[in-house]
């Protein structure tokens, strides 16, 4: 529009030069009932965090929720200056999208990659068995396990299962940071998922470079024992994980994360088309990611295993549970962390839910984050009342009273 203006300052004429064009519509991959069912879990559960769920067959993202949030609404057709100002000065930081932009250490969940990568680089088998201590002696520090005691000799599955840290201490070191570095990257931490907002965190994966960089020296094995259970200065992103998790519940195919599937003309005419695309296949043994499966199904349903309160009778679920501590010592905090796929063995979604706990509050994965997650698949798979219901594959062990853990 052009504007005139006489000598004194009053307007003399406007002129339309460019006429409105009406705006293009996008249609995403967010399914209006599962991103309202994952609201609410999360609204329920967790008073900062988010959760991703994303269809494990295509990388698209059906629910993407952060908490504490807003209503966009209030932008419509604009935003007052003093609304404006009370969500940008509120500490809790609404408009900040955790779910793709806010990065975590993974703690325990990245256990997942980490025996991927043992025992796709030969380091150990299958088979193999480590002591699991309650403490080991690295570098003259002592490194501990999340829970007193000796776990006695365990193989991969065991150890996954229980989420032992010294087990994992000791594979990760005999691994050598490089095989975990590279199956890290290939299952697409440290970069974004592409998804088309400008927003979104790299994350990040430790190279040999980056810790000459930061630190003045490669990896030492003090360093790769944090890294083996998820610690030090590796970060990723809800959305990260649950794509990861996707890749693994489906047999290796790490898919390229969807959000948007096309944007239209007013009249409905394509302009734009995002396929399903995949990224790469990772190759994954199909007996490791058996072996894998079958711990992630244990972290869920054995006494023994760290997720309990995720057990449902409708729907088995494939899990892992992970507590890391994040953020600068002065205010320091946990980030508890659920992440998997269900049904296991063909899965239909893939998720990732981290609850940010209080400064100087214990929280944990399993007691945390893992009901949050039990409450949005107890809803998605409702049983058909017209179908018998069958017994649950594993209901004898699930029904075993699981301790609370800080995993």
């Amino acid at each position: 529009m052009n504007l005139a203006f006489d000598s004194t300052g009053q307007k003399a004429s406007e002129k339309i030069v460019i006429p409105p064009q009406p705006g293009a519509n996008v249609v995403t991959t967010l399914d209006e009932d599962i991103q309202r069912i994952t609201e609410e879990a999360l609204d329920k559960g967790a008073k900062r965090g988010a959760i991703v769920v994303v269809d494990a067959t295509t990388g698209d993202i059906l629910a993407m929720a952060s908490k504490p949030s807003y209503n966009p609404n209030i932008f419509v057709p604009g935003i007052s200056p003093e609304a404006f100002k009370q969500l940008t000065d509120d500490p809790e930081d609404p408009m900040y999208p955790r779910a793709y932009r806010s990065a975590y250490p993974p703690g325990s969940t990245f256990k997942v990659p980490v025996g991927i990568a043992a025992l796709e680089s030969g380091a150990i088998k299958l088979e193999d068995t480590f002591d699991g201590p309650a403490s080991i002696q690295i570098g003259g520090l002592t490194f501990h396990n999340w829970k007193r005691g000796d776990a006695g000799q365990l193989n991969f599955v065991e150890a996954l299962t229980q989420s032992c840290d010294t087990w994992f201490y000791q594979v990760g070191m005999k691994t050598g940071a490089d095989p975990i570095i590279e199956w890290a990257e290939k299952m697409g931490f440290g970069v974004r998922t592409g998804i088309p907002l400008a927003s979104e965190a790299d994350g990040r994966v430790p190279t040999q470079e980056y810790m000459t960089k930061v630190y003045g020296r490669k990896f030492l094995n003090g360093d790769v024992a944090n890294f083996s259970i998820g610690q030090g200065d590796l970060l990723v992103t809800p959305l990260q994980m649950a794509e990861a998790m996707a890749a693994v519940g489906n047999g290796g195919t790490l898919y390229r994360a969807r959000l948007v599937q096309q944007v239209q003309t007013y009249n409905n005419q394509i302009v734009t088309a995002y396929d399903v695309a995949a990224k790469q296949d990772l190759g994954i043994d199909p007996k490791i990611l058996g072996a894998v499966k079958e711990a992630m199904i244990d972290v869920v349903y054995s006494p023994k295993g760290t997720a309990g309160k995720a057990a449902l009778d409708e729907v088995q679920i494939a899990g892992k549970t992970g507590t890391a501590q994040w953020g600068p010592k002065s205010k320091q905090r946990d980030a508890a962390w659920f992440v998997g796929f269900v049904p296991p063995n063909n899965p239909k979604y893939a998720f990732a839910a981290v609850y940010e706990g209080e400064i100087g509050e214990s929280t944990h994965g399993g007691t945390y984050a893992a009901p949050m997650i039990a409450d949005i698949m107890k809803q998605l798979f409702k049983p058909d009342p017209k179908v018998k219901k069958a017994a649950h594959p594993k209901k004898k062990a699930a029904s075993t009273p699981v301790p609370e853990t800080n995993d």
